[in-house]
This record gives structure tokens, C-alpha cells and sequence, in this order.
């Protein structure tokens, strides 16, 4: 019976290893916007660069250095994502390799654009509305959601509300993150597994000794 509370241990400790060795990898490239560096200005890159795509009208997507937008700098990049390049814009990130089931820890800066009134930006992942991000104030405001794998394959969308005020500019965006849990959540995980295996260890004695 002890093999058997060995056993489970072994597997905890099996799937913790191979967990943690993809935990806390950002599963979005170019989250932060560092590329291409816009040398303190402006760049502009075609939909589905660097895997971010774009329903803009003139199909680009807007990457610049922030302080141009009013904000601080988020990053040592100092680098963001303006979603309202020339219109009331979507912008999204398709993230293939999930575990259908597995959690994963979802995060983003948002910040409003100085001077250009109420913005307001829809987010949604899988499909699922998880908040929108809204305001007039130039600050970055932080985002942090768990979100659950209904598939292999997931997208991250932020789309623009028509607000009624300039359409080409505002809802800022940075620091873009979908990861696996950290590997001290894998632990307790393992943890627990292990406890359930002693657990059961002692209850196979108990029925043993009451049987005598």
C-alpha cells in the first residue's frame, strides 16, 4: 500500500515538472508591442503581423511610443497598441495549443488616449465578453482575468465602441499576457494529489485492521 502512496506521489511530482516548464510563458507574441520599435514615434504594420490582426478599414495595425499617446511608459519597451488606428477598430490575437479545460491567467493594460474624450473598448476571449475598459483619463488601468480553454485554439478580441467622439484615435493597449498557472499553483496541485494518495493509503489500512 505504501508502493501505492509512492506511486501517486511520483505522478504529482511527473505532472508538476512537465506543467511548470510551459507556466508563466506568455502564449502571445509581441504582447508588450516592442516590435518594430517606433524609434519614438508611430509605426504601422499590416494585419497579422507579429500575429495581431485588424478590421481596419485601411487593414494596419498602429504601434507607437506612449508618452505620443499622453500615457507613461508601461514597459521598457514604452511601446503600445492604439486599437482606433483610423476608425472605431477590432483588434485580435488567435492563441493556438491550449489544453481544452486548463485555466490560464489573462492580463492587459488599457489606457485612454489624452485629450481625445470618453473611449471605451470591448474584450473578449473565446468568445466570452469578460469587461470593458473605458474612460478619458491618460492612465493605464490593469487588467487580470482567469480564463477557461473551451478549445485548442482561442481568440483574444478588443474591440472599439463607437462613442461618437474621434474615431482614429484612443483605447490604448499593453502588456498583453495569456499564460499557465505559475509553478507554485502547480505545486499545491501536486500537493494535493499526494495527500489524497496518503489519504487513501491510511483508509486501505483502516479497513484492514477493522476486517482483523
Amino acid at each position: 500500500m505504501m508502493k501505492a502512496y509512492v506511486r501517486g506521489v511520483v505522478a504529482a511530482a511527473a505532472v508538476f515538472a512537465a506543467s511548470s516548464a510551459f507556466a508563466g510563458a506568455n502564449l502571445i507574441q509581441d504582447g508588450d508591442f516592442s516590435s518594430p520599435n517606433a524609434g519614438g514615434g508611430v509605426a504601422y504594420e499590416p494585419s497579422g503581423f507579429m500575429g495581431w490582426t485588424t478590421n481596419d478599414p485601411g487593414g494596419v495595425l498602429e504601434i507607437g511610443y506612449s508618452p505620443i499617446y499622453g500615457l507613461p511608459c508601461a514597459n521598457a519597451a514604452c511601446q503600445s497598441q492604439e486599437v482606433n488606428a483610423n476608425a472605431f477598430d477590432t483588434v485580435s490575437y488567435s492563441v493556438s495549443g491550449l489544453t481544452v479545460g486548463a485555466t490560464y491567467d489573462l492580463s492587459w493594460d488599457y489606457g485612454p488616449r489624452a485629450g481625445d474624450g470618453y473611449q471605451a473598448l470591448d474584450v473578449y476571449f473565446g468568445g466570452v465578453h469578460l469587461t470593458t475598459d473605458a474612460g478619458s483619463v491618460p492612465a493605464w488601468i490593469a487588467n487580470n482575468f482567469a480564463v477557461t480553454a473551451t478549445s485548442t485554439a482561442e481568440t483574444l478580441v478588443f474591440s472599439s465602441q463607437a462613442t461618437g467622439l474621434c474615431d482614429s484615435c484612443g483605447n490604448e493597449i499593453t502588456n498583453v499576457s495569456l499564460a499557465a498557472p505559475e509553478p507554485a499553483t502547480w505545486a499545491m496541485m501536486a500537493l494535493g494529489f499526494a495527500a489524497l494518495g496518503f489519504a487513501g493509503v491510511r483508509h486501505a489500512r483502516s479497513a484492514v485492521a477493522l476486517s482483523l
